[in-house]
């Protein structure tokens, strides 16, 4: 009787587990027809939820989705800190041995935010940052229905000028104009920008404290362009804590890491 027991209420829980899947598809393919997502993309989609769910580490680059992050940013969770440099610092990887920019960290105050913001830009024209070369003029889609014109690829910085970045090789990656700024539009911003926005917004609320920053492009393989860069930043008073990634993406086109090439998508 109590082996008999036992096997009922295991076959019972295979058939609530059993009913709870279907449950869940059924939801899944009503919300699906809903927005209008192609399987495809429904798919893919949910792989990367489960992949960059909260708490995991962002080792591999993933790939932009546009449901996800429609704005080329996503927040992940909170910051993962390393070494801090002393306040008003600012540490620069080395260039690899393939001429890639590393991770750049620094300790962010408003001193050394409003040094960089008041300095002149330096020319960058002569820089060109691993996977630099293929460039040309490109209409891209905007979140907001707008389209950008302009080129497709920026020197994109990975601790940005207002924040005190210097325009050197070693802050410097080759960016989409997506990844760069977004949209580029007031309360708008995208990619980069978003990250940089929230850094300056709390620096000048906070004009005592410190703001640790560290930007890591993630490389697949020996590609020269990064597939994304991971923002960590956490202020003094913890109430900024994020992790950010930030893809390197155009909506509507192909992008071929491996030298900077790109194509419309078909």
């Amino acid at each position: 009787m109590i082996a008999l027991g036992g096997e009922c209420a295991a076959r019972m829980r295979k058939v609530r587990i059993a009913i709870l899947l279907a449950l869940v598809c059924i939801l899944v393919v009503l919300l699906r027809v809903a927005v209008g997502m192609p399987l495809t993309t429904w798919l893919q989609t949910l792989a990367f939820w489960v992949e960059q769910s909260p708490g995991s580490n962002v080792e591999e680059p993933p790939a932009w989705s546009e449901w996800i992050a429609p704005d080329y940013y996503q927040v992940v969770g909170p910051a993962k800190l390393d070494d801090v440099p002393g306040r008003g610092e600012v540490s620069y990887a080395p260039l690899d041995a393939l001429g890639r920019a590393g991770r750049v960290v620094a300790c962010v105050d408003a001193q050394l935010a409003e040094e960089g913001a008041a300095r002149e830009r330096q020319n960058m024209s002569d820089i060109k940052p691993s996977g630099w070369g293929n460039n040309e003029e490109v209409d891209i889609p905007l979140p907001d229905g707008g389209t950008y014109h302009g080129y497709m690829w920026n020197r994109s910085h990975l601790l940005a000028k207002s924040l005190g970045g210097q325009e050197i090789e070693q802050n410097l990656v080759c960016g989409t104009r997506m990844q760069n700024v977004g949209s580029n539009r007031k309360g708008k911003e995208g990619g980069m920008a978003y990250a940089e926005m929230l850094a300056r917004d709390w620096l000048s609320e906070h004009p005592d404290g410190w703001l640790y920053y560290c930007a890591t492009p993630r490389y697949a393989g020996n590609e020269p362009v990064c597939r994304c860069v991971v923002v960590d930043m956490r202020s003094s008073d913890g109430l900024l804590d994020s992790e950010i990634v930030v893809y390197n993406a155009a909506k509507g086109f192909s992008i071929n890491y491996a030298d900077g090439s790109f194509a419309p998508e078909s």
